[in-house]
C-alpha cells in the first residue's frame, strides 16, 4: 500500500485524539512542514531533501526492504544511511539548537501510530546513536495500558545532552479510560536516564511555552 494511502488529514482526527496527544505527524493538508527545530514530512516515491545548516537529510521510501532509509549528509559526504524499519506514513526531525543532535520520529500506520523514535549525536564527521527513550518507556508502561504497546515521539531538545521525549497511549478503545493520555519525560540521552517527569499539565505548559 502506497503511503499515501495511510495519510490521515487534521480533519479526519476526533476531538479526544487531537487534544489528548501531541498533533500527528501526518496531519498537515501539504503534508510538508518545518517549524523552529523540526521538520515533518510524508515521504513517498517523490523524495525531498531538507537542509540544516551544513547538513542535509531526506528518507527514502522507495525500497521494499525496510520501507525506509533516512540518509544525512554533510558537504555531500553521507555521514548515516540507516533503516526506519516498517515505515509506513510520518516522519519527524527535531534537531538540537547547535545542530550536533537530532532526533527521529516515525510511524508504522498512519496518524494514531505506532510511532518510534531513535536519537543521534553528531561528533565531527561521525553519528553515534544513543539510548534515549528506552528508560522513559519503560516506566511509562509500567503504569499505563501494559497490555498494548505506547506510542513515544521526540519533542524538543533543551541542549545537546537533554531531549525531551513524549509518551502517549494508543487513542483507541482497548485501553479504556487510559487511551490518549500522554506525558512527557525530559532525559540525559547517552544513558537514558530520567532528568524530569511531566504530567500531563505540565507537559501543555511546556508545549505551549515551546512550541515545535
Amino acid at each position: 500500500m502506497k503511503l499515501r494511502n495511510l495519510i490521515w488529514v487534521v480533519g479526519l482526527l476526533t476531538t479526544h485524539q487531537m487534544f489528548s496527544q501531541i498533533a500527528a505527524p501526518t496531519a498537515f493538508s501539504n503534508y510538508t512542514g518545518c517549524a523552529h527545530n523540526t521538520c515533518t514530512w510524508v515521504p513517498d516515491s517523490a523524495q525531498k531533501t531538507f537542509q540544516r545548516g551544513d547538513f542535509n537529510y531526506l528518507v527514502d521510501a522507495t525500497g521494499a526492504e525496510t520501507n525506509g532509509t533516512f540518509v544525512l549528509k554533510r558537504n555531500g559526504e553521507v555521514l548515516l544511511h540507516t533503516a526506519l524499519q516498517d515505515l509506513s506514513a510520518s516522519v519527524s526531525v527535531v534537531w538540537s539548537q547547535k545542530n550536533d543532535a537530532f532526533a527521529i520520529t516515525w510511524s508504522d500506520g498512519g496518524a494514531i501510530g505506532g510511532f518510534h523514535v531513535r536519537v543521534f549525536q553528531i561528533h565531527d564527521r561521525t553519528v553515534e546513536e544513543v539510548p534515549a527513550s528506552e528508560k522513559a518507556i519503560a516506566s511509562f508502561k509500567l503504569r499505563h495500558c501494559r497490555s498494548r504497546g505506547n506510542n513515544v515521539q521526540a519533542y524538543r531538545w533543551l541542549n545537546s545532552d537533554q531531549l525531551l521525549i513524549v509518551t502517549s497511549v494508543y487513542p483507541t478503545g482497548d485501553c479504556g479510560s487510559d487511551g490518549g493520555h500522554m506525558e512527557g519525560y525530559v532525559v540525559h540521552v547517552q544513558d537514558g536516564s530520567i532528568v524530569r517527569h511531566l504530567n500531563p499539565q505540565e507537559l501543555k505548559a511546556d508545549m505551549r511555552e515551546h512550541p515545535e
